[in-house]
């Protein structure tokens, strides 16, 4: 009788699990393992394992004092100013990756890598910008404001690309341009768990990201640019170009976040339109200055626009077969 009692009593405690509960069910446990009659390595065994589980039931009903919730008044949340600009930057990523795809299959074969590499990157960006005008891809942070964490999973996969071209453009060996794009990564990474953290936590892990940060903008500016100027003059005019276009749109997102995800002083709207910005120059403007560039990409390519040496006909009383001169100008 008293086992069977002891026995409903625990069941019934499942339904509503509270300390006070718990503690009455291991003292039940304890006069019921009490009156079975077992060795004593036996019965420390039985009590070990109802501590255990006291010990377990207490942690989920534990309130957890850590926790903040966001009260609705505290939340800072896109509205329809936000959905605008969001609208805006989706159209114009789309329409250029539009062109930009229209381009690469006009283009010549040699010179294809540069236009595919860049219509990936307006593409992620377009999908990027459509998630988020659909409401997708964001989370609450623990500053109480809408963080659309999709943001970083784009720049995860364009900001190499850029690098990729820029290597691509230099002619750089595959390993740096791989230790190059590795490091922007983890930039990318640290710059996110800044973005969902809190307190000195969050600024540590901005720091971090920016000591990744700094080499970058040095080897765009510095590291790459060494080996572009042994090249034809139009390639190192192509490269200053869109290397100091990327590495100044680029340090203006950190500033970007210590106003808006750091101390949260502009708006959730602000935010995205100062970003839609960045991001249209840093990507879209990018790849025109790039793809428009035709004279540095033929040198880089060693594409021919004219016509070979064998069909081109005999003048100015040259030989037969012989090109004549203003076909190489």
């Amino acid at each position: 009788a008293s086992k069977s009692c002891s026995c409903r009593r625990v069941n019934c405690y499942r339904r509503g699990v509270t300390p006070a509960t718990v503690l009455e069910t291991v003292l039940l446990l304890r006069e019921h393992t009490r009156h079975r009659a077992r060795p004593a390595p036996a019965m420390a065994a039985g009590m070990a394992r109802t501590l255990l589980a006291a010990l377990a039931l207490l942690s989920l009903v534990a309130p957890a004092a850590a926790v903040e919730v966001c009260k609705v008044v505290d939340l800072q949340l896109v509205t329809q100013t936000g959905e605008f600009f969001l609208a805006v930057t989706f159209l114009g990523m789309g329409v250029t990756t539009v062109v930009f795809v229209l381009m690469a299959f006009k283009a010549a074969h040699e010179k294809r890598k540069f236009y595919f590499t860049t219509c990936y990157i307006t593409a992620i960006s377009t999908f990027s910008y459509y998630a988020m005008l659909s409401g997708q891809g964001w989370l609450i942070t623990p500053n109480c404001r809408q963080l659309f964490y999709v943001r970083y999973v784009e720049r995860f996969f364009t900001t190499p690309l850029i690098l990729l071209d820029l290597g691509l453009i230099a002619g750089a060996d595959t390993g740096m341009m791989a230790a190059v794009m590795g490091a922007d990564m983890l930039m990318i990474f640290g710059e996110f768990m800044a973005s969902i953290s809190s307190g000195h936590i969050k600024w540590l892990w901005f720091v971090l990201s920016l000591m990744v940060f700094a080499p970058l903008v040095f080897v765009m500016v510095r590291g790459y640019r060494s080996l572009v100027e042994r090249s034809h003059p139009a390639v190192v005019e192509m490269y200053s170009k869109v290397s100091w276009l990327a590495a100044i749109t680029w340090s203006l997102y950190p500033l970007v976040f210590i106003f808006s995800e750091g101390t949260g002083d502009w708006s959730p709207n602000f935010e995205i339109m100062i970003y839609g910005v960045l991001d249209i120059l840093s990507k879209a403007v990018f790849g025109f200055i790039l793809l428009l560039s035709h004279e540095g990409l033929d040198r880089i390519t060693n594409f021919k626009s004219f016509a070979p040496i064998h069909e081109t006909p005999m003048s100015y009383g040259g030989m037969q077969g012989q090109a004549p001169v203003e076909s190489y100008i």
